[in-house]
């Protein structure tokens, strides 16, 4: 974006010479302070050239104007979706690790969060790794961007690392248990994974609500094209209302079918 923006801004500057270069030869035509009346040159083929090198420019500056849009609506795209795939990773690890908390009796997956926070990791890299820029030197988008190549990206990316500690919590309540010379399937009521879920609940609803308020203020910036909080209700509605069945139960569910 940067370069189409610099050269919409030379094609601009050379559009306004060539609009002067035309505009002083149609008053020398006019006024005939200078005479050109040779064989090969005359005031009206030198105004001819300038009017169509000018005429020419526009239209190429145009076309400039027309793919900087295109681009700058591409980008606003990605971004968007990979700010609302981040959004959406972060929701899962929320509402699972609510939903272990709240079901003291279900073990806990020792893979919960991982491959969900890993690919949370690869949504903030493609995020910071962004590119964007309009003419305009505010602009919220841009904003948005900057926070996540800083401090709140760090932030984020160290809540989706420290995922890791759920594992290491599960392990030593194991040992604790082995110990004491018992085999045990590893709930939530374990203290350590019980501190653990509970620290990942209360940091995934901050850094919920932070990208919930990222995604905000694009969608607000482009004009509310993403329908942005029709999205948010279904994704919430839909990790919400997941029920978690037994085993035996969904053995017994009939074949997936698409009417």
């Amino acid at each position: 974006m940067k370069s189409s923006i610099n050269t919409i801004k030379f094609l601009a500057v050379f559009s306004v010479v060539l609009l002067i270069v035309t505009y002083g030869i149609s008053l020398n035509v006019e006024n005939r302070w200078i005479i050109l009346d040779t064989p090969w040159l005359s005031n009206s083929f030198a105004f001819a050239l300038a009017g169509g090198s000018f005429a020419s420019m526009l239209v190429v500056l145009a076309c400039e104007l027309q793919k900087y849009q295109s681009i700058k609506r591409q980008t606003e795209d990605y971004i968007f979706n990979q700010f609302f795939s981040l959004f959406t990773q972060v929701a899962i690890i929320h509402y699972n690790t609510r939903r272990q908390l709240n079901d003291t009796s279900s073990p806990i997956p020792y893979n919960l969060v991982d491959e969900i926070a890993n690919r949370g990791k690869m949504c903030l890299a493609r995020i910071a790794s962004m590119e964007y820029f309009t003419f305009c030197k505010h602009n919220a988008i841009k904003n948005q961007l900057l926070q996540f190549r800083g401090n709140s990206g760090n932030a984020i990316q160290r809540f989706l690392q420290d995922s890791v500690f759920l594992k290491i919590a599960i392990n030593e309540d194991k040992m604790d248990l082995l110990k004491q010379g018992r085999d045990e399937i590893i709930t939530s009521q374990y203290l350590k994974t019980h501190k653990t879920l509970q620290k990942i609940l209360e940091d995934s609803s901050v850094v919920l609500s932070f990208i919930e308020k990222s995604l905000d203020i694009i969608d607000k910036e482009c004009k509310k094209r993403y329908r942005w909080e029709k999205l948010k209700r279904k994704v919430i509605s839909s990790e919400e209302n997941y029920v978690f069945t037994d085993l035996d139960i969904y053995l017994q569910q009939p074949v997936i079918q698409f009417k």
